[in-house]
């Protein structure tokens, strides 16, 4: 990956960013990273974002909390939070259009956007990878929530997110990501989206738990990896049939990581969709 780090203050947030491709005369692919302790865009798009910069303007921000952005948690609101974050990062880099792709937590974010009324992004289309639909509270998910800070733990994460197991063998990749993941206020943040109060988990759902798909109204790529123990099984195909003229598409040999373990199918794929009339 050859695009270097940025930072741009929106609204009082150092927020970092990644940027690649030329402005202008081509549209502008917005990428949001995924969500377990240390992500961030320069790992969940290192293997995409120069594929795609060769086709296209790319920005790919670290969200709040994130990455190398401000560790700033909203306990009444992270959510919608994000949102706002994710609509003014657009409007100050002048984005008035945007194919926005999502990983996992990024791309049930986008549907949601994508599902309201008056949706808050620019979205021109919308490619969710490992997004959507509602997560199992399994023993692979219990995995991901309840990291301890430690290499070995980070190894058990990479292990339920990846299907090949030589991503936990390499000490440099886990490093990489023990480094963001334990960056001051980090865990802090990222275990925070993860508390839930024993009395409001009795009461209703939430507007991720009871999205009307349907009325996403941009055109969709749905991908998914056909080994990912943290969607339920079929998932992927229940989206597709409530989002009107979706297409889906795939990993036969990834979990939860498509972007990353099967890079050269998700570049090939998403820039045929993005290029379809």
């Amino acid at each position: 990956m050859t695009a270097p780090g940025k930072f741009i203050t929106i609204d009082g947030i150092n927020t970092h960013y990644l940027e690649a491709g030329a402005r202008g005369g081509a549209p502008t692919v917005l990428l949001l990273h995924s969500a377990e302790f240390g992500g961030a865009a320069e790992l969940s798009w290192e293997f995409n974002i120069d594929v795609l910069a060769e086709h296209f303007h790319v920005l790919a921000p670290d969200h709040l909390g994130f990455g190398r952005t401000d560790k700033v948690f909203d306990f009444c609101g992270q959510f919608d939070k994000r949102i706002t974050h994710i609509r003014r990062f657009l409007e100050e880099m002048g984005v008035t259009e945007a194919y926005v792709i999502g990983s996992s937590m990024s791309g049930g974010l986008t549907m949601t956007v994508a599902c309201r009324d008056e949706p808050d992004w620019p979205i021109r289309k919308l490619v969710a990878c490992s997004g959507g639909g509602l997560s199992p509270d399994n023993d692979a998910r219990k995995v991901l929530n309840t990291y301890d800070g430690t290499p070995e733990h980070m190894r058990r994460i990479i292990e339920v997110m990846f299907v090949n197991p030589q991503w936990a063998e390499v000490d440099a990749y886990i490093a990489r990501r023990q480094e963001l993941a334990r960056l001051p206020g980090a865990w802090e943040a990222t275990a925070a989206a993860r508390f839930r109060a024993p009395f409001r988990a009795a009461g209703g759902r939430s507007e991720r738990e009871s999205l009307d798909y349907s009325k996403i109204r941009v055109p969709t790529l749905v991908m998914a990896g056909a080994k990912d123990p943290l969607r339920l099984p079929g998932y992927a195909d229940e989206l597709i049939a409530e989002i009107p003229d979706a297409q889906l598409y795939v990993f036969e040999n990834a979990a939860h990581m498509g972007n990353i373990e099967c890079a050269e199918d998700f570049n090939r794929e998403v820039i045929r969709f993005l290029k379809e009339e």
